[in-house]
């Protein structure tokens, strides 16, 4: 598999908001200097991050402009649907961020592991293994 290159990456998000396009560029740096490239198969991965957070963003500003509450068809004030929406999205968001590291906590559960990996008994272990084989 190849590598994504910036002017690929440039391209995956020209049909998204401004705020997306940012955001992703973003990510799409941090990726490149921390695993040295975007692997092809990620690719997928970032495009779903990007259409959720395009979700997220939209039904943010509806929200904004037709408030928590509307009326329906029958004229009964009702909880606005798109809450749930942008709740979905923003928990689809999450996860995908925590796929690629982009949170605190997940970044530090990988730093974590490499420590672990690093460890004495880690290395004891690994020593131990290959003479039984």
């Amino acid at each position: 598999m190849g590598k994504i290159i910036n002017t690929q990456a440039k391209k995956l998000y020209k049909d998204y908001s401004t705020e997306v396009q940012n955001y992703m560029w973003a990510v799409h740096s941090y990726l490149q200097k921390k695993f040295n490239g975007i692997n092809d198969e990620w690719v997928m991965s970032l495009m779903m991050l990007a259409d959720n957070l395009e979700m997220f963003i939209q039904c943010r500003k509806q929200i904004k402009d037709t408030g928590l509450m509307i009326t329906n068809r029958f004229n009964v004030l009702e909880k606005n649907p798109l809450i749930k929406v942008q709740n979905d999205a923003q928990i689809q968001i999450v996860k995908l961020l925590n796929e690629f590291a982009l949170t605190p906590k997940s970044a530090e559960k990988i730093k974590e592991v490499e420590e672990e990996d690093n460890s004495p008994l880690t290395q004891f272990l690994n020593e131990n293994n290959k003479e039984v084989r």
